[in-house]
Order: C-alpha cells, then sequence, then structure tokens
C-alpha cells in the first residue's frame, strides 16, 4: 500500500460497525507511536492519550453518560444518553486525544491544537494500514471541565475527542469530495 492510496481510502467507521473482534494491544501501541512522529513547533509534543480497554471502557461509558445526563438539563434526550453509555463497549480501545498546553509561553495553544491534530492524523493513517477501523467521536461532554479531570488533566489542557478502535467487515464506500484540490489552491 502506497501513502496516496491510504490518505484517499482511510474511512471513520462508526462503532456500531465494529465486528467485536479485538484489536491486540502491541497493535495499538504502534498506532500510538506514529503519532509521536507529528510536527510540532519548538519540539513541545503536546499530544497526550489515555487508553481506554476491558473494564475501563464501562467506566468510561459510565461516566460520559452521566456527565451528559447532568449538563444537558431540559434538552436530555434518552436515546443520546443510552447511546454515550453503549458505544464504548462496541469499541476494543477508546483512545482520548488530549493537548496538553506547554508551559513555553511562545508557543500558542492554537499550534498545539494543530501540532496534536497531525498526530491524530498519523494514527489514523497508521490504523488503516494495520487494517483497525477507527471513529474519531467529538462535540457533546468532549470539552467539559469534568472531562478533563476524569483524564487527569487540568483546565488550561483541551481534550480534542476520543478514537474508538476497532475490527469492521464494512464495506468501504468511496471517498468523495465537494470540490478539487486545485479549487483551494491559489498558485502566485
Amino acid at each position: 500500500m502506497n501513502l496516496d492510496h491510504i490518505i484517499q481510502n482511510r474511512r471513520n467507521i462508526k462503532p456500531k460497525f465494529f465486528s467485536g473482534e479485538p484489536v491486540a494491544d502491541d497493535i495499538v501501541k504502534k498506532i500510538i507511536r506514529s503519532a509521536n512522529w507529528a510536527p510540532t513547533h519548538g519540539s513541545t509534543e503536546p499530544w497526550r492519550f489515555v487508553v481506554f480497554s476491558g473494564s475501563s471502557k464501562q467506566d468510561f461509558a459510565f461516566f460520559q453518560s452521566e456527565l451528559y445526563k447532568s449538563i444537558s438539563a431540559e434538552d436530555f434526550k434518552l436515546k443520546k444518553y443510552e447511546k454515550l453509555l453503549k458505544s464504548p463497549q462496541l469499541a476494543s480501545h477508546i483512545i482520548a486525544i488530549i493537548v496538553a498546553k506547554s508551559i513555553n509561553t511562545r508557543i500558542s495553544l492554537l499550534e498545539e491544537i494543530v501540532a496534536s491534530s497531525c498526530a491524530v492524523q498519523n494514527m489514523l493513517l497508521s490504523a488503516y494500514e494495520y487494517n483497525v477501523s477507527v471513529h474519531w467521536s467529538t462535540g457533546g461532554v468532549t470539552y467539559e471541565d469534568k472531562m478533563k479531570t476524569f483524564l487527569g488533566f487540568d483546565s488550561n489542557d483541551q481534550v480534542l475527542g476520543f478514537l474508538y478502535l476497532g475490527k469492521s467487515d464494512l464495506s468501504i464506500r468511496k471517498g468523495v469530495r465537494l470540490s478539487s484540490a486545485e479549487s483551494k489552491t491559489q498558485w502566485k
């Protein structure tokens, strides 16, 4: 497989399409190691990860669903609560992605987020090479301070989301882009 093929064929696969087959811990470690080669301004390497597997997935599921219940008030939806409780159990592993804000004040949080996003892209491409399906989950309770505390980080840090890893027999659909790279590029 060449890099262009991997980039163009990698897809987000939701946990409901996972087969239940576990991903080996050593493969998960290789995927995480690929993150460490992302570009980073000032060599801050701000990406941090918390891996949930086995029974800790249930702890994560319970925490995020209860956090959702506590912050949603009149917008509470039982279906969403149940999805937050169930989805982690469908994954082999869940990797929380955190940007640890550097004490180096010349590096902005935005630059740290960009570097960490590059680290995640490395992980997504690496996962594809190892035939591991991934769903990058964001939004909702992801950005709450209580989630940062649960993960062992402080309010200066930023949670970028959660990678749900699993195996899937889902036939991957061909990628589509709304416009070409050329239409988004100016040459001067």
